[in-house]
């Protein structure tokens, strides 16, 4: 194939998008403390999920799944949610908010705009990400396991499927990298969607100086 030709497959650069959501927001706490709360959190009833307000255009979302405490405190996890290709980006948890901290904070971890949402329509993006990215080739990160954040959720066969979230965009892998994604991580991610997806068949946001035509 000539070079001409290999350049007219190549994956169509995205325009870059218009807002990011901050590092403060992905990772607001440092460390993890076991607590006795998460040694089995499943058997407390859910408090309630949220999203932050325009999930819908950004690809990119927090999803915050709490649950109630028997000492009327509430425990939580926040995914960071990439539906376009990455899947699980972060995540962690926190046990033993009183009411009024959890309101409190729940904006800042929402770009200031929470919206409630079912726990189907929290289920199916987390899960349903998940199952797309690793399509592709990636995995969750690991706190989403490490801090037990899969456990504040319910089993994946606990909800039906509403079937009203598309993954990726227009039907294909869309990569926009984040404010972790320096050049070496953006480089490795577009060379694993070029070996699941084929040139061609995956959008990104250039973010190098040169792209390769073919994988190095």
């Amino acid at each position: 194939m000539s070079k001409k030709n290999r350049k007219d497959k190549k994956s169509r650069p995205m325009p870059k998008p218009n807002r990011q959501i901050p590092n403060s927001l992905i990772r607001p706490f440092t460390g993890f403390m076991q607590s006795p709360y998460l040694e089995n959190p499943r058997k407390y009833p859910i408090f309630g999920c949220w999203l932050m307000e325009d999930w819908r255009e950004t690809g990119l979302t927090p999803v915050i799944v709490a649950r109630l405490q028997d000492n009327d405190h509430i425990m939580f996890a926040v995914t960071m949610i990439d539906y376009y290709c990455l899947g699980i980006k972060d995540a962690f948890t926190r046990v033993d908010y009183t009411r009024n901290r959890f309101e409190r904070e729940l904006p800042q971890l929402c770009m200031k705009a929470p919206i409630p949402c079912s726990v189907e329509v929290a289920h199916e993006l987390i899960y349903g990400s998940l199952e797309y990215a690793k399509k592709l080739g990636f995995e969750p990160h690991p706190d989403f396991y490490k801090q037990k954040a899969d456990q504040i959720l319910d089993p994946e066969d606990a909800h039906p499927r509403t079937n009203g979230i598309t993954f990726g965009r227009d039907g294909r892998p869309v990569f926009i990298p984040g404010p972790f994604d320096n050049e070496i991580k953006s480089r490795s991610i577009f060379n694993t969607l070029m070996r699941s997806c084929g040139p061609g068949n995956f959008d990104y946001m250039e973010v190098f100086d040169d792209l390769p035509e073919e994988i190095e």
